[in-house]
């Protein structure tokens, strides 16, 4: 499995009861954060949303220098109805239209299945679903898709935080390997804001599926998550989810903040809800990132050579480790003994390159890295 560099996206939300992820909204989500966003959510909803529609946004994505994560929703079709093909005129029509546009789009289609809340969830009563038949709606879906030739689209599996509904389980719904590229986890700490409700902590909501999910062999982030004001701290909160991406949920390769809240006290999600817990969000992002180098990077830099565009940067989960640049060859001490690879990556989280995982023992290992023609940076990515 390819480690990737640590990459923050939303849904930006914005003003009005519909907002959607214009670029000034986009902007101004990029404005509260201080810095770019990679991934950048839509909701795109069977039927009513065909590919015209979600291009607009793709757009914005690509002029942005971001990536459009497309939440697919297959409202008004139960898993069957899919496996059927009932929406296969739909499907290929939007199939079509992403491989004419050529630019990578992520696709998450049957989302949170092990709900009950949404058509095609295993817990929703009455709705015929099971994990069997989500999963095969899935693989359906995924074929019209290489059916019709398309390659730029990496498919996204999504399970909920938690089960809710008689039948519904965390993987139990899971396509297989071959029909995935990326797995991911939504989940909310609702606080006190809802009578059943209470304050959970980051690893309260999600560590169960976590924990389940760590165990398929694919890239794993969080492409919704949120926590309420009520009951709690968000902004402590929001700092130890990142305290924990640095840690024991290691395997987060992204984060997307569900940035708009409810009416009715459904949640208030948007993260400026207050100052502090921007800038939590804000810190959170500068740890995740490591950009600042270190005194020994800092050294590297300036002893290469004017055109390589190479920089160096110390990832926080191998704090024990430091590299240098030294006559086009990258040198990595570590202190202590471990195994890991070292990534390549330019400025906009994309992986250029990576070793392949291996021991290091104490001391200094030098590294054969190519030179990229952009901007770059090193990470070490340990394996756990």
């Amino acid at each position: 499995m390819t480690a990737l560099a640590f990459q923050v996206g939303a849904w930006v939300g914005g003003p009005g009861q519909y907002p959607q992820p214009t670029q000034e909204n986009v902007q101004a989500f990029q404005d509260l954060q201080g810095t770019h966003i990679d991934l950048i959510s839509y909701f795109a909803l069977f039927d009513m949303n065909d590919w015209n529609a979600t291009e607009e946004y793709a757009d914005v994505a690509k002029n942005n220098g971001s990536t459009l994560v497309v939440t697919w929703m297959a409202n008004g079709y139960n898993a069957q109805d899919l496996v059927n093909g009932k929406a296969d005129s739909y499907i290929r029509d939007y199939a079509k239209g992403v491989k004419a546009y050529g630019e990578e789009i992520w696709l998450r289609p049957l989302h949170e299945a092990n709900g009950d809340w949404y058509d095609w969830g295993v817990g929703k009563a009455g709705a015929g679903n099971t994990d069997a038949n989500v999963a095969e709606a899935f693989r359906h879906i995924v074929k019209i898709f290489k059916e019709e030739g398309v390659t730029n689209v990496k498919w996204v599996w999504t399970t909920n935080a938690s089960n809710s509904g008689k039948g519904s389980t965390l993987t139990g719904n899971y396509p297989g390997d071959e029909y995935v590229d990326y797995i991911s986890i939504d989940g909310y700490n609702w606080g006190t804001c809802q009578s059943w409700s209470s304050w959970q902590t980051f690893s309260q909501v999600f560590k169960k599926a976590y924990d389940a999910l760590a165990k398929i062999n694919k890239p794993l982030f969080i492409a919704e998550i949120s926590s309420s004001e009520r009951g709690g701290n968000k902004a402590e909160w929001i700092t130890d989810m990142f305290e924990h991406f640095a840690t024991d949920f290691s395997r987060v390769f992204a984060v997307m903040w569900f940035s708009q809240s409810k009416e009715a006290n459904e949640g208030d999600w948007a993260l400026n809800t207050s100052q502090a817990a921007v800038d939590a969000w804000k810190a959170g992002i500068a740890k995740m990132k490591a950009m600042e180098p270190t005194s020994s990077s800092s050294q590297a830099i300036s002893s290469s050579s004017s055109s390589d565009n190479t920089g160096i940067m110390i990832n926080g989960r191998a704090a024990s480790s430091s590299f240098r640049l030294q006559d086009g060859k990258l040198y990595m001490q570590t202190d202590k003994a471990l195994r890991a690879s070292v990534v390549q990556f330019d400025y906009q989280g994309r992986v250029l390159w990576q070793s392949p995982v291996q021991h290091f023992s104490a001391g200094v290992h030098a590294i054969d890295a190519p030179k990229a023609s952009t901007r770059s940076l090193f990470k070490l990515s340990v394996d756990r």
